[in-house]
């Protein structure tokens, strides 16, 4: 048994450097914001918003900041019952009153529909409702969008951790970063490259070629499915993480909101992800498993220096990696079978709903 141990925690160890070093190997920021952009860039920024007043309250004094400022800022009120509608409309933005769900739509592809079907700007920025922004974020993005106009740019938000209960997200931020495709080994060259449902840029021009979020109607991850037709129509698209210019407060609800927003996409996220992503994911999960199966749930004995060495080499990746993401602390990375249980758990939790066929809530709504 003690051979066995070492072996299976050698192997653990070895999958988890190998696959998380070629998931994540490119890993990369919005570009610096010294360059000299054109200051005419007409950015036409749009936010969602179903009971968003708090989060509202610490966005939009973040895109009034903006270095190079936005050409207009809409929210779409999506019949909230709180203060969305009037926060919004004292901090400068245009509130844009959303009309009844239609059938055949979910709520948030029908809101950034609205938004889109008012904007006058030649670009279209979608912003999710609990995000903040440096004040150089808007000028970063577009000195990228120089570099490849044609291009649909994402930037997955960095999570800002304030409540030890949240450190538990890390699995999923990193599966959602990694998941999209766009930072393994071959960067812009892989396949099935995906965009994050929290940000999206593009010119008007490509948004009505896509066919806007009418093409994308009735689905959970309208993301995922807008890339999928940027692929099919040749579209390029161009992920960044969003550390040093563009961050979240994900779950100030608690941890049943957290459970909650996790369940309600995660389960349907992993069949859209980029094939190769999905593979090496696996592949990370699987190893970072064998080693916390040899630590804690089998008997050590003599086989204790290499089982908790194999551990310690994979926990010391994870810190750098676990920081890429979020405010997650060093102890996260060094406790790492916490969060992954919890990842696997709230994943089997969503799975399960899916085959009984029950709905997910979020918001007083259906979501699949």
């Amino acid at each position: 048994m003690t051979a066995a141990n070492e072996i299976v925690a050698v192997i653990g160890a070895l999958l988890a450097l190998v696959a998380g070093f070629l998931l994540f190997r490119r890993l990369k920021v919005l570009p610096a914001s010294g360059g000299s952009v054109e200051g005419s860039m007409k950015i036409s920024v749009i936010i969602p918003a179903r009971d968003e007043e708090e989060n509202l309250g610490r966005l939009l004094p973040t895109l009034s900041r903006q270095v190079l400022q936005p050409y207009e800022v809409i929210v779409v009120d999506d019949q909230s019952s709180d203060g969305t509608a009037e926060l919004a409309s004292r901090e400068g933005a245009r509130v844009v009153s959303g009309s009844e769900l239609p059938a055949g739509w979910y709520g948030k592809p029908w809101a950034c529909h609205q938004g889109a079907e008012v904007a006058t700007g030649e670009w279209l920025l979608f912003l999710d409702a609990d995000l903040e922004l440096e004040p150089d974020a808007l000028q970063r993005w577009a000195v990228a969008v120089a570099k490849q106009p044609d291009a649909v740019f994402s930037v997955c938000p960095w999570h800002r951790i304030e409540k030890p209960y949240e450190e538990l997200s890390v699995f999923f931020n990193l599966l959602m970063v990694g998941g999209i495709g766009a930072f393994t080994w071959r960067g812009d060259r892989e396949r099935g490259i995906g965009l994050f449902g929290q940000t999206m840029l593009l010119s008007r021009a490509r948004y009505d070629e896509l066919g806007g979020h009418e093409s994308v109607k009735q689905t959970v991850l309208e993301n995922f499915h807008l890339s999928r037709k940027c692929a099919e129509l040749g579209i390029p698209r161009r992920c960044h993480v969003g550390q040093g210019a563009i961050s979240m407060r994900m779950f100030p609800g608690g941890f049943r909101e957290m459970v909650e927003s996790w369940a309600k996409g995660f389960s349907s996220g992993a069949g859209l992800a980029a094939p190769m992503a999905l593979l090496l994911s696996a592949v990370w999960l699987t190893g970072l498993m064998m080693l916390t199966v040899c630590l804690f749930l089998l008997p050590l004995g003599e086989a204790w220096p290499v089982v908790l060495g194999a551990y310690l080499v994979a926990a010391g990746f994870l810190v750098p990696v676990f920081r890429k993401v979020g405010r997650f602390s060093p102890l996260n990375a060094l406790l790492f079978p916490i969060s992954l249980l919890f990842y696997q758990w709230v994943f089997a939790v969503a799975v399960l709903r899916k085959r009984r066929k029950a709905t997910t809530q979020w918001k007083g709504r259906d979501v699949g």
